[in-house]
């Protein structure tokens, strides 16, 4: 006759395992300084797009005839994108920051 107390403790364990990986995980990509710049350089570059969209011919003969909140707006955001885009297609794991960490240093 198989122990139930034995089988309960290692599904336990497992169940343990697998919540600890995926708050590693979760962790991991809550932190992911990617999508922080990534987010930033987004909402800067739609601040300047509108900008741009809606800017006086004044402010337009001041810039050489460029509309150039429009132009760096439109750029920003782009870069914006990019970082959004690599967080999206490359996801750090939570072996990757393990592996990371254990190339430091350690102080004693």
């Amino acid at each position: 006759m198989a122990d139930p107390e034995g089988k309960a403790h290692e599904q336990s364990s497992e169940t343990d395992k697998a919540e600890d990986s995926d708050r590693a995980t979760g962790m991991a990509s809550l932190f992911d300084l990617r999508m922080v710049i990534g987010g930033l350089l987004s909402l800067y570059g739609v601040v300047l797009t509108v900008m741009g969209l809606f800017t006086s011919d004044d402010a337009k003969a001041k810039a050489a005839g460029i509309n150039i909140n429009l132009w760096a707006g439109v750029v920003i955001l782009a870069g914006g994108a990019v970082f959004l885009a690599w967080v999206r297609l490359r996801p750090l794991k939570a072996e990757d920051l393990h592996d990371a960490d254990s190339d430091r240093p350690r102080a004693e």
